[in-house]
């Protein structure tokens, strides 16, 4: 193959071949080194590699991931060009040597491996985060660049689907059975876990030096150190499945040295599962995982320290609040209703098949007499035989429905279930084309009473679907022709759950009451005896948690509060059983922040913001799985910023100027990427005001007013896009009156008078106008009594006794309601004690 020319670079040397082209030293003008590679145009997937490759490089090359500095995927011969990893002088023979794992692998293992293994679990981990599957893992494709860091390169190539052609390469010694049998899969989500396996075995060569399976044979045909290939063998790839499958699962040969090499080994078991299933859904959950075993072992104080932790939370229990991701309940409904399916189908199958063939027996047998016997007696034998193919082909044709359900809909919930981790290639076509089956299959068995069993299943798989698509109008009407369907059927305990989750699923997409109740009712008539324990108290928490936010909306906190402490009880129980799931981290911040709200709704401040630094830690620890997640950020910011705000009201001023910077500076991130955030632009004009309210107090007067016009300039932005926005209008009446305090500390008592009263002004209205969705009417009434009690103060600083006098008993009117509403308040009973005083003393 001859090397093209590309526009700014010389090619010095033919660096290696591989099984997808060849590899070329070229430099620019400036003396610089760049990898140039050639494609065998029949060895690769051109519109595969183009559109993974795009997704890597969007919004920056992740960390651990070769840059490629410029692509042709479509030329002829297509090309891609890539910074030099390798050491020697090219007019030296042999003077070129690679940075790769390939020409390092006799230094393993030794005291770098460890290193190795995590620095591939997160740069395989980063991957995946941009939806973007290896697929062609080997130590060739693995490189080091100056300072040690590892690169991965080569991705979507070797035995992709779509490839005309496939050579051998040590590269098929590190895939699963299922991607050398079937590589279509890779876009349907498969190539996560080949990902996931094909890591397990490279970590598991350079831990022990040999391969988990298949040693003799695989050592025999893999590259020696410092050497990329091995000639003169044909790819036989159903062979080298086969004898994965046969071996058994693999032994470490030496004990481990210590609880984290014993915590990591565990982790590359999993990856080493011959059933994908079984294996971690992605690198990301791998790479956590082996942070989380290192975390463990290696900070064993603030362990201990986090389980005092929860020692005092669970004397507290009825504080906490936890609740666990949708996301996740449509991947274990999808999973576990429709798990089953596929060993039903197959057993089915071979029913299917005895039957026919014992059918076609008698069938012959009968033709046979009636070509004996007359005309009109083979007549019959044959439309016998018409109608029987027509039942079997029907037969065959739901079989196939349910392998396809099997198959496609439990892979799409396992990827929807990732929160940062969307299909490879999307799940809105793989839904429509399962829908057009199941539909189409309904109408050619209309008529096929005998499978009536069977389209009252594909029904319901029609409703999942509709569920699946957020449909909630189709849903609806689906999941109640499928129950009629299935009326007067068997049910068993795992059917009963599969319905119990859809009317759950279909509450959540369509709140209301009698949504929730139809839910609760089907998940009480599920047997708990013969259904699995732990899902099922997972699905009525999940209830819980959300029938409980409806309650605090409509202020019935107390109600509420009880229902949160019922599902945190249940989902801090799955959480210690499952500590290394994303989903339920995720969830669990969310019913912390949800808990603190209802918290702080019934007057227990303290309680709220513990309850906010339980929320803290759980979305940091998710951060560190997905740093790049916009949503985790701005949840993380929020919490930040509540739990600013919570500790200013307190008097903690240094942990407020310390919350609230981080928050200002998570904020500003944010906006750098989507400027025009609502959300974060509201977060962050709070902030500000806090930050200026903080450098006030401190005297800087100049710092603090900069600061408080920055926040107004954007509130009052937001204020001109949507001016009926009453959290816009919130905020901005709260800044006037923070700002108010500005001139009162240099004794300008009338323009804290002006400003107070304008902010005054705004929350009358607001509370007169109460909207959903904004500021709930206790806070705007909670906020009023305050800033009814600074301008008092101001009015009688300002000598205007009359006018404070009735700032004042408006003030304690508020706190007077607000006590009643909660009277075990202690912040509002002192609130209006401190405004009974003012009073007295005007007298």
């Amino acid at each position: 193959m001859e090397a093209p020319n590309v526009e700014g670079l010389t090619v010095r040397c033919l660096a290696g071949a591989g099984g997808c082209g060849e590899v070329y030293l070229a430099e620019d003008a400036a003396g610089g080194r760049f990898a140039l590679k050639v494609f065998d145009s029949m060895a690769i997937q051109r519109n595969l590699l183009a559109r993974m490759t795009g997704r890597l490089q969007e919004g920056g090359w992740p960390e651990g991931v070769m840059p490629v500095v410029s692509a042709d995927f479509e030329g002829r011969p297509a090309v891609r060009v890539t910074p030099w990893m390798g050491d020697g002088d090219p007019e030296v023979k042999p003077g070129l040597r690679p940075r790769s794992l390939q020409h390092r692998l006799d230094e393993f293992p030794g005291a770098k491996t460890w290193p190795l293994v995590r620095a591939l679990a997160r740069a395989l981990g980063a991957m995946h985060g941009r939806r973007v599957a290896h697929g062609n893992l080997k130590p060739g494709n693995v490189f080091f660049d100056e300072a040690g860091g590892v690169l991965l390169t080569d991705w979507a190539l070797g035995n992709m689907p779509g490839a005309g052609r496939l050579e051998f390469t040590d590269a098929l010694l590190y895939q699963p059975p299922e991607q050398l049998v079937d590589a279509a899969g890779y876009a349907e989500e498969s190539g996560y876990r080949w990902d996931v396996f094909a890591f397990g075995v490279l970590a598991y060569r350079v831990m022990t030096g040999r391969f988990p399976r298949c040693h003799e044979a695989f050592s025999a045909v893999a590259p020696a150190s410092g050497t990329t290939r091995v000639e003169g063998f044909r790819a036989d790839l159903p062979g080298i499945a086969r004898q994965l499958g046969a071996e058994p699962e693999p032994a470490w040969p030496d004990e481990a040295r210590n609880a984290l090499e014993a915590g990591f080994r565990r982790w590359i078991e999993q990856c080493l599962a011959l059933v994908p299933l079984q294996r971690p859904a992605t690198m990301l959950e791998v790479a956590a995982g082996l942070d989380a075993v290192e975390q463990q072992v290696a900070v064993e104080i603030e362990r201990e320290d986090l389980l005092d932790q929860r020692r005092r939370a669970n004397r507290r229990v009825w504080l906490a609040a936890l609740v666990a991701a949708v996301a996740a309940v449509v991947a274990v409904a999808a999973g576990v209703g429709l798990g089953g399916l596929w060993q039903s189908s197959e057993s089915r199958l071979r029913q299917e098949k005895q039957l026919r063939q014992s059918e076609n027996r008698e069938l012959t047998a009968t033709a046979d007499v009636a070509l004996k016997a007359s005309a009109q007696a083979e007549k019959r034998a044959e439309e016998a035989k018409a109608t029987l193919e027509s039942e079997r082909v029907a037969s065959l044709a739901q079989l196939q429905a349910s392998r396809l359900v099997g198959d496609h809909l439990f892979a799409w919930a396992m990827a929807s279930g990732l929160r940062a981790l969307p299909p490879l290639d999307g799940r809105e076509p793989r839904l429509r084309q399962l829908e057009s089956y199941f539909e189409d299959f309904l109408k050619r068995t209309a008529e096929v009473a005998e499978l009536a069993g069977e389209r009252a299943r594909a029904r319901l798989q029609l409703a999942e679907i509709a569920l699946a698509s957020g449909d909630a109008d189709a849903a609806t009407q689906r999941l109640g022709v499928a129950m009629q369907a299935l009326d007067g059927q068997p049910k068993d305990a795992e059917l009963r759950m599969r319905l119990a989750t859809d009317r759950l699923l279909l509450a959540l997409l369509r709140p209301s009451e009698a949504a929730f109740a139809d839910a609760r009712k089907a998940l009480m008539e599920i047997p708990p005896a013969e259904a699995d324990a732990d899902r099922l108290a997972q699905l009525t928490a999940i209830l819980d948690f959300h029938e409980a936010n409806r309650m605090a909306a409509r202020g019935e906190d107390a109600k509420a509060l009880e229902q949160l402490t019922r599902a945190t009880q249940t989902f801090n129980r799955l959480a210690d059983q499952r500590p290394d799931s994303a989903i339920l981290q995720s969830e669990l911040a969310a019913c912390y922040l949800s808990s603190a709200a209802v918290l702080e709704g019934i007057g227990t401040p303290e309680d709220a913001r513990e309850v906010r630094s339980k929320a803290l830690r759980e979305l940091a620890n998710l951060l560190k799985k997905s740093p790049d997640d916009f949503g985790l950020r701005l949840e993380l910011a929020e919490c930040n910023a509540a739990l600013a705000e919570a500790a200013l009201q307190t008097g903690d001023a240094r942990s407020a100027e310390t919350l609230s910077k981080e928050a200002i500076r998570l904020l500003g991130d944010l906006l750098a990427e989507q400027p025009d955030n609502r959300e974060a632009q509201l977060r962050l004009a709070a902030q500000l005001g806090l930050s200026a309210d903080l450098m006030r107090d401190r005297g800087q007067a100049a710092a603090a007013l900069a600061a408080f016009d920055e926040a107004l300039g954007l509130l009052e932005k937001l204020r001109a896009a949507a001016p009926d926005d009453s959290n816009v209008k919130y905020r901005l009446a709260l800044l006037w009156w923070q700002k108010a305090k500005l001139p009162a500390a240099g004794g300008k008592h009338d323009e804290e008078i002006r400003l107070t009263t304008e902010a005054r002004a705004v929350l009358k209205q607001l509370e007169a106008e109460h909207q959903p969705g904004g500021p709930s009417l206790e806070q705007i009434q909670r906020s009023t009594a305050y800033l009814l009690g600074d301008l008092g103060h101001a009015l009688q600083l300002a000598k205007k006794k009359t006018e404070a006098k009735t700032a004042f008993e408006e003030a304690a009117a508020y706190w007077e309601s607000l006590v009643k509403a909660h009277p075990k308040s202690d912040e509002y009973a002192e609130a209006r004690a401190w405004c009974r005083q003012r009073l007295k003393a005007l007298k």
